[in-house]
């Protein structure tokens, strides 16, 4: 025969235990361009942006290009569009928070036309 008893002359107590974990995750912010150059409208489809950030706060998609050249020019990515002035960089969208996703790129000649063959997009973290 067993006896089983329970009684704090043991000195049986019970815990818990337990541990806290931090991770830190690091700010990435990548811009891919797609080209596909074709008509659209009145200018010309210049292919994809594959844009993802995954910052807080969000982020801007920038275009520079030449100053004093594409003054006029609208330049339009998904459904932001941005009249470019001739100063050299516009933010063309901003994203209020992290984001995945992949847009058209649109581009409508000013009054000189295109004036100037290079575009170059960037992707900035807020």
């Amino acid at each position: 025969m067993l006896l089983v008893t329970s009684s704090s002359a043991f000195g049986a107590t019970f815990s818990s235990s337990g541990f806290g974990l931090r991770m830190m995750v690091p700010v990435q912010c990548t811009l891919r361009h797609e080209p596909a150059l074709s008509p659209a409208g009145k200018g010309y489809r210049l292919g994809e942006l594959i844009e993802f950030c995954n910052a807080p706060a969000g982020y801007d998609v920038q275009v520079s290009y030449v100053p004093g050249s594409m003054r006029g020019a609208v330049v339009t990515i998904g459904d932001d569009r941005v009249t470019l002035d001739g100063s050299g960089q516009t933010v063309v969208s901003r994203a209020p928070g992290p984001r995945i996703r992949d847009r058209t790129i649109v581009a409508e000649p000013g009054r000189n036309g295109f004036d100037t063959d290079k575009l170059d997009f960037a992707i900035v973290a807020n």
